[in-house]
């Protein structure tokens, strides 16, 4: 497949999120006052915010005449492609977060040439609430705001702070909770793309998550933006260490700032 321009595709994803933004928005301000009544259910909230997103992003893509094969969260996977290239979205990562009005939720967009997830050349994530927006491209570099990022060179666990995904694990057998006997600072915060994001800034310097539970589009985008902010990424389907995107479950992934502390945790977990 023949890769698009940097400045094309990066173009192409900040107006498609403006637009999936606006959306979401539109929706998130119209809402939120009936789940706080109890009229509608925060799940409920949470799918009009996913399908605003998405049906802007369709309507974009439309417009723009730029027709991939797309791999989504929501309705439009089986989308008609008339270009040899994969888009793989997230309309919102984090919907749990925002269907609650927790304000840390993204949109994600991430381009690939091939069927693998490593075949991902261009991602983006935005902050939904701050507007922050985050974009890498292979070989170039990754960007906030179109300032360069760097990870931090932190080496011990101990100085590390840590995203980690505790959803569902039962302590005491989860594997990802050893990590709590060998760091002072862990957190867990509910988008894996942002998590991911501020390890490439270097505000984090672990996030985990090995439950087997992420899809491709949660960490399409960011995991790309974390290898070319200088970090590094395990990544695993299943026991398969390449991922296929037209499978898109059962994704565990460390992405840490440096290959020591990448080594250090994954010797902790046992992985």
């Amino acid at each position: 497949m023949e890769r698009f321009e940097k400045d094309f595709i990066e173009s192409l994803f900040v107006d498609a999120a403006e637009e999936m933004y606006i959306n979401i928005m539109d929706v998130f301000e119209r809402e939120r006052s009936r789940v706080f009544k109890g009229d509608i259910t925060p799940k409920e909230f949470g799918r009009q915010i996913d399908y605003a997103s998405a049906s802007a992003l369709k309507d974009f893509l439309e417009r723009e005449g730029f027709r991939p094969r797309v791999y989504s969260e929501e309705w439009f996977r089986d989308y008609n492609p008339d270009l040899d290239a994969i888009l793989i979205v997230d309309p919102v990562d984090g919907t749990s977060n925002i269907s609650r009005g927790i304000r840390f939720s993204a949109i994600s967009l991430a381009i690939a040439d091939g069927p693998y997830l490593d075949n991902v050349y261009a991602g983006y994530v935005r902050n939904i609430f701050t507007g922050e927006s985050y974009f890498g491209y292979s070989g170039v570099g990754a960007y906030k705001d179109g300032v360069a990022l760097r990870v931090r060179p932190t080496l011990k666990t101990i100085d590390a702070f840590i995203s980690i995904a505790i959803t569902h694990e039962i302590p005491g057998v989860s594997k990802s909770l050893e990590i709590l006997r060998y760091t002072n600072y862990p957190r867990h915060f509910g988008s894996a793309a942002l998590e991911d994001c501020l390890v490439a800034e270097g505000v984090l310097d672990l996030h985990i998550d090995v439950r087997g539970s992420l899809r491709v589009y949660d960490v399409g985008a960011s995991q790309l933006i974390v290898r070319e902010a200088g970090g590094k990424v395990w990544i695993k389907q299943g026991i398969d260490d390449r991922v296929y995107i037209d499978k898109v479950g059962g994704l565990k992934i460390i992405s840490a700032a440096t290959p020591y502390l990448l080594e250090k945790t994954l010797d902790i977990l046992n992985l």
